[in-house]
């Protein structure tokens, strides 16, 4: 009977264990300026679609480059829709390397200085040099295809793991 509770508790306790060593969250904030290079326009049913290469230059606990392809979409009453990614390159608190970043948002075109608000992610398993085993997620916001801010919460994968 003993050993029986001992293989039924073996594998609890092996789904236990890694939550002693979770990463604790932090949170990082900045600015990013956009650059970015429309290689189509097509129109569908009304429906506008735009496919852009973009360079972020990033500021504050952030501190890099993101280079990207992303996706706009208009609708015909002016709702706007982004989605994209690429690869940041730089610094995140202090740490350097790589690690796959993507984005999505929305917008209303039809307002002269185009406000967004948005999501970003790391991409998970991506991160190489000290960003290997990020994980984070956060918000932007700013104007379309011109600047904004970020609110990013960000976790690295403990030395013992």
């Amino acid at each position: 009977m003993k050993t029986s509770k001992i293989l039924f508790l073996a594998p609890l306790l092996l789904l236990v264990l890694p939550l002693a060593h979770a990463a604790t969250l932090q949170t990082a904030t900045g600015g990013f300026l956009t650059n970015s290079t429309v290689t189509s326009v097509n129109t569908f049913n009304g429906f506008t679609i735009i496919t852009q290469n973009t360079v972020f230059t990033i500021t504050g606990d952030i501190s890099g480059t993101l280079v990207a392809k992303d996706v706009i979409v208009i609708s015909p009453t002016g709702q706007g829709f982004f989605a994209g990614g690429g690869t940041f390159t730089g610094t995140i608190l202090g740490k350097s390397g790589s690690v796959g970043i993507a984005f999505t948002g929305t917008f209303v075109a039809t307002s002269s200085t185009q406000p967004f608000t948005g999501q970003v992610n790391c991409v998970r398993g991506t991160g190489t040099g000290g960003l290997a085993g990020i994980s984070g997620s956060g918000t932007i916001q700013g104007t379309i295809n011109v600047s904004g801010t970020y609110s990013f919460q960000v976790a690295f994968r403990s030395e013992d793991n």
